[in-house]
């Protein structure tokens, strides 16, 4: 019998709520893995990616997002925490270096944050319309590059107050089943996964 078909999730701690999910709903079909830690920002998993990779071992297809953390205003840094021109100039890349290794990559959009959340100078913090600038040039930069797109963005904005947690940030129970589902529905759809 043939080894399964392995999936690599890239992405940050929204990533990794969701991940234990997708392994469960494919299990049988694909083998879900991904790196042990925090992708974090852009610029993070670019400079990790050829560890992760040779550390994962071989790759056949790729459910990937960078995204809260390149927009956040960190008070250690200013403005944010990566220039919009250097958060795309580094998914270039990433894109790049993976689609060296598989051209099954699909992308995933940018999870919001809830429009009640409050924007705090002394903390992490983000802005709504920063967040929504950010996930359209990427969208756009991969609809370019004729990439797959999982819109979670879309998926978590329909139901903020059900698909979000208390912190107005990261997903809730129900959140974290919904996008493993919309992971895994937009893998079939796009033929990368056997049905």
């Amino acid at each position: 019998m043939s080894p399964l078909p392995r999936l690599l999730l890239l992405g940050d701690s929204i990533r990794m709520s969701y991940e234990p999910l997708v392994t469960e709903r494919l299990q049988g079909r694909v083998e879900v893995f991904g790196p042990a830690e925090n992708c974090q920002f852009s610029l993070y998993t670019l400079t990790r990616l050829g560890t992760w990779l040779a550390e994962l071992g071989p790759v056949d297809m790729v459910h990937w997002n960078n995204g809260i953390h390149d927009c956040g205003h960190n008070p250690n840094r200013a403005p944010v925490q990566i220039p919009l021109a250097d958060y795309l100039g580094n998914l270039r890349l990433i894109l790049a270096a993976l689609r060296a290794v598989t051209p099954r990559v699909v992308w995933a959009t940018t999870t919001p944050q809830h429009p009640e959340r409050l924007f705090r100078a002394e903390q992490w913090s983000w802005r709504n319309e920063e967040m929504a600038q950010y996930d359209a040039a990427a969208l756009a930069q991969m609809r370019s590059q004729d990439v797959p797109v999982n819109d979670l963005r879309a998926l978590v904005s329909s139901r903020v107050d059900e698909y979000l947690a208390e912190d107005q940030l990261h997903l809730s129970p129900a959140g974290r089943q919904a996008s493993a589902a919309a992971v895994v529905q937009t893998l079939e759809r796009e033929g990368f996964v056997p049905t």
